[in-house]
């Protein structure tokens, strides 16, 4: 299951509203395709390409080209499988996470001083 939340913008003038924008999230889709492009809805700048099965992200920039992104602590997959799906905020491109279509596990995008990397999150149940 694939869930998508719509986010609202709205700028108010003298008591009336002068615009609002409605954006959806990005999410890599979960069709049977090894690799997949996405890049952030509100900023071109953040832009990966995703090897599906393995789990492994490139960032994409117009300067350096691809350059792959570490991630922390990779885990089991499903051979010749889909296994990991690509999410990004589309209020804020910096919420970025991959996430394990079948562990559940997931990872936050960091950029650290020009170092890109997936960092492992806490899951609820790691507290047992």
């Amino acid at each position: 299951t694939l869930f998508i939340a719509l986010t609202g913008k709205a700028q108010v003038t003298n008591n009336t509203v002068v615009e609002t924008v409605y954006r959806t999230p990005g999410a890599t889709q979960l069709a049977d395709v090894r690799y997949e492009y996405m890049q952030a809805p509100s900023n071109s700048a953040q832009a990966f390409l995703l090897d599906k099965y393995e789990g492994r992200v490139w960032h994409h920039s117009k300067k350096k080209g691809f350059s792959e992104v570490v991630r922390e602590t990779p885990d089991a997959v499903e051979k010749d499988k889909v296994n990991y799906q690509l999410y990004i905020s589309a209020s804020n491109s910096s919420l970025c996470f991959l996430l394990n279509i079948h562990t559940g596990e997931i990872w936050r995008y960091l950029k650290n001083s020009g170092e890109r990397s997936f960092q492992k999150m806490k899951m609820p149940w790691d507290n047992k």
